[in-house]
C-alpha cells in the first residue's frame, strides 16, 4: 500500500490517518504482458495505482477497432467512475502493455475516510481535478489539434512512455493510422 499512501498523501499535502483500515482492502497485483486488467463490462469498483510497468485504457469500437483513451504509467492511478460513482459497469478495457505490478484498492472504504476526515476529501479533490485537468487537455487536443501537433504534444507530456510504446499504440492514441503517424514522424525528422 506503500505507493497508494504515497500518491494520497501527496495530493492531500499532509499526512492521512486511517491507513489500517485501507490494509485488508488492499491487494497487489502483477499482469504479464498484454493481459487484461479488467474488461468493459465488468463492476471494478476499485482505485489502481500503478507501481511499474504501463497500462493503457481503450475502447472498442462496434467495428472491433481498438480506440486509445490513455495510458497511465508509475505512480498515477485509474479508476472507472461509472462504478465509483453511479454503481455502473466500466465501458472500457484495462490492458497490461508490459508487465505490471498495481495496487487495487476498494474504494467504499475510501469513501467512508472521506466522511470521516476532511484530510481524505482533499486528497481525493485534488486527484479529481488531476484528472478532470487531463481529460480536458486530451480533448482540446483531439478537438482543436492537427495529428502532427499531437504528436509533439504526446512526446513532450510522455517522454518516457513514447520510448517504450509500440508506434500503433501510440497512433491509436492520437486517432491516426500507423501509417499516417510513420508520415508524420518522417516530416518531423523522428
Amino acid at each position: 500500500m506503500t505507493h497508494t499512501r504515497r500518491l494520497m498523501e501527496q495530493a492531500a499535502g499532509t499526512a492521512l490517518p486511517g491507513w489500517d483500515v485501507l490494509r485488508p482492502f488492499t491487494k497487489k497485483l502483477r499482469f504479464h504482458k498484454g493481459e487484461l486488467v479488467f474488461a468493459a463490462g465488468e463492476r471494478q469498483p476499485y482505485v489502481f495505482v500503478v507501481i511499474s510497468g504501463i497500462v493503457k485504457l481503450t475502447y472498442l469500437g462496434i467495428d472491433g477497432v481498438e480506440w486509445i483513451k490513455s495510458f497511465i504509467g508509475p505512480g498515477d492511478f485509474f479508476a472507472c467512475p461509472n462504478v465509483l460513482i453511479s454503481g455502473l459497469v466500466t465501458d472500457y478495457f484495462a490492458t497490461a502493455i508490459d508487465e505490471c505490478v498495481l495496487e487495487q484498492v476498494d474504494y467504499a472504504p475510501i469513501r467512508a475516510l472521506c466522511e470521516q476526515y476532511p484530510p481524505w476529501q482533499k486528497a481525493i479533490r485534488q486527484l479529481l481535478e488531476q484528472h478532470i485537468v487531463r481529460k480536458e487537455q486530451r480533448e482540446r487536443e483531439l478537438l482543436t489539434m492537427t495529428p502532427e501537433d499531437r504528436y509533439l504534444s504526446f512526446l513532450k507530456t510522455h517522454p518516457d512512455m513514447a520510448e517504450q510504446l509500440q508506434l500503433r499504440d501510440i497512433a491509436r492514441y492520437l486517432g491516426v493510422t500507423p501509417e499516417a503517424l510513420s508520415r508524420i514522424r518522417k516530416r518531423l525528422r523522428l
